[in-house]
């Protein structure tokens, strides 16, 4: 190590990115930006990029340490730093640059390698400590009863007006890794909070989703300002297709119900159902909110614990039956209700003869003690179908059952509950 590397690998252990992009920056003699492969911006300012260079960032093709990246329109020239295993990268992007610079620039920065690297890797710590952290708080807050939830977000800092009513929004990522979006994604929406006088506010990720708690704009703004912002959900529809374009992924809105900051929890369930409410329609893509989910958002209207004593009291002894004799009923039912009863639509799905079908449905009427050509059985037995997909979604309901272990007792079987 020469003299020069270490003592800028000094300054990046003292004065981390600030130091190195002033460094830069005077040896340069250029614009400069020091930005990590995720999109967030660590000098000149410490925050999300600009549109502009998340698009860049997005369309940029991969390339070596010891290679750049040029683009003559914009006279932009980027160097790259990567810690692969760890599968980090951080960007040098340099402004205002002919093609006959290149070479000059790029041998100017060679000093500074390693002192980029450092400061790389002392991300990894930092950023797994405020990962810690945030899941901590929205642990306490939302998986948790023990606490006021105003009080908690006030002492991480996170300060929201108790005269103010809010929604949360989950959002789901297509079973994608969240990691290498989360700046994007907090950055894109606190710009368009920037952009609609604050219509959004604290973007966060939280167990593999992200999760915004927003204020009740639409019943609060003037109408003329009302009229500019297009609406809360335009906004954020808009907001989605441009996030799922840029990162070519399906992204899923859920939204609770708007809820004073004190029962803020109820809105985060509400969200939580209407997201599972999508999933097992099988819809991608979908934006929700929890008060479009019909007469299922009025059986969760009690929380979870009577939804569940809803399914459990419309389908309990099918769902035993089931589990005890390894049963297809709850799946022969679910069919038969979608295709008002047809029979032979029903055997096609399930690929069995239709007479099965036709047996299944006597057994289940039997089970349930239910006339099931009547309508209103009907209606409340697929409501409970329902609630029973959306809670194993929701991870409340296992998606399995209980079953029993037979055991040889004297020659014959005896069923013995664990």
């Amino acid at each position: 190590m020469d003299q020069k590397s270490y003592e800028l690998l000094q300054t990046s252990i003292v004065q981390g990115a600030d130091g190195l992009g002033r460094y830069l920056k005077k040896i340069l003699s250029k614009p400069i930006l020091l930005v990590a492969g995720n999109g967030r911006e660590f000098y000149p300012e410490r925050i999300p990029v600009a549109e502009s260079i998340r698009k860049i960032l997005c369309h940029m093709p991969s390339f070596q340490d010891e290679q750049y990246y040029y683009m003559h329109d914009r006279r932009l020239l980027v160097l790259q730093t990567s810690l692969p295993q760890e599968e980090l990268r951080l960007f040098l992007f340099i402004s205002r640059t002919t093609e006959d610079e290149i070479d000059g620039l790029v041998q100017k920065v060679k000093p500074v390698r390693l002192a980029l690297s450092y400061f790389l890797r002392s991300q990894i710590d930092l950023g797994q400590e405020v990962r810690r952290v945030t899941d901590q708080i929205l642990t306490k807050a939302f998986a948790s009863t023990q606490y006021r939830l105003e009080d908690l977000l006030h002492q991480n800092g996170i300060d929201l007006d108790a005269a103010q009513t809010y929604r949360v929004m989950l959002v789901d990522f297509e079973d994608q890794s969240i990691s290498d979006m989360e700046v994007d994604f907090t950055g894109s929406l606190l710009q368009l909070a920037h952009r609609y006088a604050d219509a959004i506010l604290c973007p966060l990720t939280w167990q593999g989703r992200g999760l915004v708690i927003m204020p009740d704009v639409d019943s609060n703004l003037e109408p003329a300002l009302r009229d500019h912002t297009a609406g809360m959900q335009q906004m954020l529809q808009d907001w989605q297709q441009d996030f799922s374009k840029r990162h070519q992924v399906q992204v899923d809105c859920g939204l609770g119900s708007v809820h004073k900051l004190p029962e803020l929890q109820r809105s985060y369930q509400e969200a939580r159902m209407t997201l599972s409410y999508g999933r097992t329609k099988h819809e991608r893509g979908f934006f929700r909110y929890y008060e479009d989910c019909g007469i299922l958002s009025n059986i969760f209207a009690g929380g979870v614990e009577s939804a569940f004593a809803f399914c459990r009291s419309a389908l309990g002894r099918l769902l035993e039956y089931d589990g005890e004799n390894e049963g297809d009923l709850l799946a022969t039912l679910k069919l038969l209700l979608e295709t008002n009863f047809n029979y032979s639509a029903t055997a096609a799905e399930l690929f069995v003869h239709a007479n099965t079908v036709r047996y299944r449905s006597d057994k289940i009427e039997q089970l349930l003690m239910r006339d099931l050509s009547d309508p209103d059985v009907r209606f409340n037995l697929y409501a409970a179908v329902r609630v029973q997909e959306i809670l194993v979604d929701m991870h409340i309901l296992p998606d399995g059952y209980v079953g029993k272990v037979h055991e040889k007792v004297h020659g014959s079987e005896a069923a013995v509950n664990h």
